[in-house]
């Protein structure tokens, strides 16, 4: 009996999955504690954390517990979910700007949580409904026209918050989804077409905010406004650099603790960990989503059906967007756009969001066999 017990626990729970998770979060709460120490409102900002990692546990089991398959014919309920998610912090009242974007949801002045983050997962779990109905085929220009009119609506809804990181993310999505789901590759080059067209015409008519305008001209050109827009940039970069190999010390990086650095255990957490434990402590960083990616992907690779596997898919390319972005604006290589690190970064709403991933992976995974 016993024996059976532990074949039916080993077969459900994907050791590696859970283990680099765990990893994360452990490094992230380092990260997050070393970030905030020098702030009068650190020991909140740590006892949030703490709290969004606990708060992320319940999703995490429940999505576990949950039977994925059943999800495939909701799409059109939650589709209207995540519509009613996206236009909520647009309500008077209810709404919390910061940063620039009305992307938070707030009741008598106690902000609650970013709907953005559960409508990713959301969105997952529609397009994969969508897709694996093609069954590994995707081609008439009709069949593209639905998908796209899917995610068209989730875009319009989170840019008029206006969060363009958010819509990237979304975009990342639903095109490794794609990838996975059979599209032709030749849509792939038209996608590509349409969306230099798309931002050609976007600067051309100032369609975006100011401050997301100054930040795509500090991408192209690092130097400029060094006071203002290019000043989290040049930080960054100076926070990263002076790590050199081992870096200064857990609080005791210069960058940080001198506030020169901004968002620093938010956004540019990255640029912390490279200041305080160097490469090396950057490259054990890279490591471990290195390890968590290729759990998700064994996940993905092993699902009893086209619809877990995209899944999985999804929430993959969630993360490796995220993470690209997010390691990449603190150096430069990438526009700043106010992507969080996965399990990382300060931000309770993100925190709940990728444990709720895991256990959607770890459903996938514990039906393989059917069970």
């Amino acid at each position: 009996m016993d024996r059976d017990l532990t074949t039916r626990v080993r077969g459900a729970v994907n050791f590696p999955l859970v283990l680099w998770a765990t990893a994360l979060v452990v490094y992230g709460t380092v990260m997050v504690y070393s970030a905030t120490s020098g702030m009068s409102s650190g020991d909140a900002l740590i006892r949030r954390h703490l709290l969004g990692i606990g708060v992320g546990l319940v999703p995490l089991v429940i999505a576990w517990a949950f039977d994925y398959k059943l999800l495939k014919s909701w799409s059109g309920p939650l589709m209207f979910v995540l519509g009613i998610l996206l236009i909520s912090p647009r309500i008077p009242g209810l709404g919390y700007e910061a940063g620039g974007a009305t992307a938070w949801l707030q009741v008598f002045g106690v902000r609650l949580f970013q709907p953005s983050e559960p409508a990713k997962l959301i969105l997952i779990a529609v397009m994969a409904s969508l897709i694996s109905e093609y069954k590994g085929h995707i081609d008439r220009p009709r069949d593209v026209a639905r998908l796209m009119a899917y995610l068209g609506i989730a875009l319009v809804l989170i840019l008029l918050q206006p969060d363009l990181g958010t819509g990237l993310i979304f975009v990342a999505i639903a095109l490794g989804m794609l990838l996975l789901g059979g599209l032709k590759a030749r849509w792939f080059a038209v996608f590509a077409l349409i969306g230099v067209i798309a931002i050609g015409a976007i600067l051309q008519f100032g369609l975006l905010q100011d401050y997301q305008e100054d930040r795509l001209l500090v991408f192209v050109d690092p130097s400029r406004d060094p006071q203002g827009a290019g000043y989290n940039l040049a930080q960054s970069r100076i926070a990263v650099g002076s790590g050199g190999l081992t870096g200064q010390g857990l609080q005791s990086g210069t960058q940080s603790n001198l506030h020169f650095l901004p968002e620093r255990h938010t956004d540019f957490i990255f640029a912390v960990l490279g200041e305080e434990l160097g490469f090396l402590g950057a490259a054990l960083l890279l490591g471990l989503y290195l390890a968590l990616l290729i759990a998700a992907l064994v996940v993905s690779t092993s699902s009893r059906d086209l619809y877990g596997a995209l899944i999985a898919a999804g929430i993959i390319s969630m993360w490796t967007f995220q993470i690209f972005e997010n390691v990449g604006m603190t150096i430069g290589m990438m526009p700043i756009t106010g992507i969080p690190l996965p399990f990382i970064s300060f931000g309770s709403s993100a925190m709940v969001t990728n444990l709720a991933a895991v256990g959607m992976l770890l459903s996938v995974w514990s039906r393989r066999y059917g069970t």
